[in-house]
């Protein structure tokens, strides 16, 4: 379907007076008509003539800066989502052969069908970047983590978990180790695998210079996970200790109440839920 909008709005741009015209001057001109479009805030006019150069000017070194120019227009300030996407997967073929622009096009590519709903496309991107073997410690992590959502977004939970066990495994800062734990512990308890998340969070908390914003979801969210493996008890008491530092202290107060008369019928060891 890009395909066809694609070419529809270059032939388009074929179609105006003097687009035919054969002398090299004439191509160059095309990037400074679309300066002058977007002057005048004439945005489908700019898009057509970077579409006109890139048609023309199949060899061209400026293609890479043409191209970001398009993706700029078309994203950043249309806001068109779908266009951008499609833009990018052309990319992702011209730039086949630069490792470094491919790679960067292809993060942004998945990021972009993350932020649209695309999971199976996305996880397929992160995939593919996580093979790479040029790919830094930290890129690695980042990629991890988000092949985990990806995988969380299509329930496949056990390769997130399996993913993000290999994010833990990378020497990378304190930052992105603690985002893949909290991404780990989040994917077992979607997976009902209550100690499993109940340890990681315990590991994430045992981090040193955690930041206080994110220890304190972390406690938010293991009383939640020790009170499904009936240990209202010790459920309150964490709750009870981030009652002045949780953004919204009301949600505490509620949970509290609601927690208030149960008696924990489990002791410590806990368990999955059924």
């Amino acid at each position: 379907m890009f395909r066809i909008l694609i070419f529809a709005v270059i032939a388009l741009a074929a179609a105006m007076p003097g687009a035919c015209l054969p002398d090299e001057s004439k191509t160059r001109d095309d990037l400074v008509l679309a300066d002058a479009a977007l002057a005048e805030h004439d945005l489908g006019d700019a898009e057509m003539y970077l579409l006109r150069y890139l048609r023309k000017n199949p060899e061209s070194g400026r293609r890479w800066e043409v191209w970001r120019r398009l993706l700029a227009l078309t994203l950043n300030v249309r806001q068109d989502k779908t266009t951008a996407r499609e833009y990018l997967e052309i990319m992702l073929r011209e730039f086949a052969g630069d490792p470094e622009r491919k790679r960067g096009i292809a993060v942004e590519l998945a990021g972009l069908c993350r932020d649209m709903g695309f999971n199976a496309r996305a996880a397929d991107l992160w995939e593919r970047l996580a093979e790479d073997p040029d790919l830094g410690a930290e890129d690695r992590a980042t990629v991890y983590k988000e092949l985990a959502y990806a995988y969380m977004r299509r329930l496949e939970f056990t390769p997130a978990a399996e993913v993000l066990a290999l994010c833990l495994d990378l020497n990378v800062g304190p930052d992105l180790k603690a985002d893949c734990r909290t991404a780990l512990s989040e994917t077992q308890v979607l997976n009902e695998d209550l100690r499993g998340a109940e340890q990681s969070l315990r590991d994430l908390l045992a981090m040193e210079g955690i930041a206080e914003p994110r220890r304190v979801a972390a406690v938010f969210m293991l009383a939640d996970v020790v009170e499904q493996q009936q240990r209202p008890d010790e459920a309150r008491t964490l709750l009870e200790s981030i009652l002045h530092g949780y953004p919204n202290s009301k949600v505490i107060e509620i949970r509290l109440a609601a927690l208030k008369g149960k008696k924990s019928t489990s002791g410590r060891a806990g368990g999955n839920r059924q």
